[in-house]
């Protein structure tokens, strides 16, 4: 009776497990790679989508399925900038956590240059390595496009697109490694970023400027200053705004960069590493896509190693209560952004398709080529290519309250 009993609750334990198998892949698209042989020149399409199902959002996945087609191409990797790395020796062995995931004694470089997949804390380590990596002294988004600028598409449901431009321009004051003053800009040391944003186009946005700014304190919420044409004010928006669209878009505040949020605002699990198919070497920017779709006609897809990092927010009111940010082993740079509700529901997904361009002393640098975004339950999705040209020499007296008014009468952050 008693080896009967046994068996039977072993039975039930292994239904168990295998049912708990079944869901945890419904309920998190993405998070495993498929076993495969795929190598550079492979074709991938409605034939063989099994070869990167888990490599993929779940949303690729089924258009995949559905026909879309690509050939695999050979990885492009980038080393860390010789700054960035020296300043990492330097600085990194003080680096710390307290109790409250905060760090401790940081200056520049790469926080956590050793990565432990076993140690406890692995998950914010990454979230701060995320955070600090290289982005240059300061960009300008769209910088190094033809036009200068940001180039939005907003693609309805039913194929109709929106056309937008927008000009960004942002500035570390602290964490500085190419341009003096470093490591920070005296006076702005209890400062983290800073950024201005402007609408250019369409009209009926054209002139909306925002101003940002991340304070090193962790108990101090950003300022987000807008200033809005039609009532030619300037207000000041509250947290909550960080939650919504960036008209017409379907990213907000702290989609940009895939994951903008303030650090310790949120929970972190490491859920180690894997691979996925990303876009080091994207070829044309804006790349060539049909009318009313997101997805890349002559963009090849690379196979790229990646640490994957779940978030979830502390406070529960918070828009995404759970997002996975896919981010490449050396540059710590988001390829794939994966989001849920609060049902437990597939949200949205995003990809990013880099580039390269040069710094000022000629040097080859990695940059964010097209970042794409997509809403599964309302069909809309954004396309915005941006690469950027990094350490352009921007003054802190820049990101202020005076320049929006200087907006306000006319003028221009262009």
């Amino acid at each position: 009776m008693l080896i009967k009993i046994q068996v039977s609750t072993l039975r039930a334990v292994f239904i168990s497990l295998a049912i708990f198998r079944c869901l945890f892949f419904v309920f998190v698209p993405g998070l495993y790679a498929a076993d495969s042989d795929l190598k550079p020149g492979d074709t991938i399409g409605p034939h063989n989508w099994q070869k990167v199902q888990g490599m993929v959002g779940e949303n690729l996945l089924n258009r995949i399925k559905a026909g879309y087609s690509f050939k695999i191409k050979e990885p492009t990797h980038y080393q860390r900038l010789k700054e960035y790395v020296e300043a990492t020796e330097k600085y990194s062995g003080k680096v710390g956590l307290d109790s409250n995931g905060e760090l401790v004694n940081y200056v520049a470089g790469l926080p956590f240059p050793k990565l432990d997949p076993g140690d406890p804390q692995a998950g914010i380590k990454l979230a701060w390595n995320f955070y600090w990596r290289w982005l240059g002294d300061d960009y300008k988004n769209g910088g190094s496009n033809k036009e200068g600028r940001i180039i939005r598409y907003a693609i309805e449901k039913d194929g109709s697109e929106r056309r937008g431009t927008v000009v960004a321009h942002s500035i570390f004051t602290r964490s500085r490694v190419t341009i003096d003053p470093k490591p920070v800009i005296p006076g702005y040391e209890h400062i983290d970023w800073m950024q201005l944003r402007a609408d250019e186009y369409p009209r009926d946005t054209s002139g909306t400027t925002t101003l940002e700014i991340r304070y090193a304190d962790p108990n101090r919420q950003d300022d987000l200053y807008i200033y809005v044409p039609s009532i030619r004010r300037v207000r000041r928006a509250p947290p909550v705004q960080r939650c919504a669209t960036i008209s017409p878009s379907e990213f907000n505040f702290d989609d940009i960069n895939s994951f903008n949020g303030k650090i310790t605002n949120f929970n972190y699990r490491f859920l180690g590493e894997r691979k996925t198919l990303a876009n080091f070497s994207q070829k044309e920017a804006p790349f060539r896509r049909k009318t009313g779709d997101y997805l890349p006609l002559d963009e090849g897809w690379e196979i790229q190693e990646v640490y994957a990092l779940e978030i979830t927010p502390k406070d529960p009111n918070y828009c995404y209560p759970k997002k996975i940010v896919y981010m490449d082993k050396i540059l710590f740079e988001p390829l794939w952004t994966m989001i849920w509700d609060k049902d437990g529901n597939y949200w949205k997904e995003s990809f990013v398709l880099r580039t390269s361009t040069r710094l000022l002393d000629g040097r080859v640098v990695s940059t964010t080529g097209t970042a794409v975004i997509v809403n599964v339950q309302n069909g809309r999705s954004t396309v915005l290519t941006s690469p950027r040209a990094f350490n352009q020499g921007y003054q802190g007296s820049f990101f202020t309250l005076a320049t929006l008014e200087t907006v306000m009468r006319g003028g221009s952050i262009r």
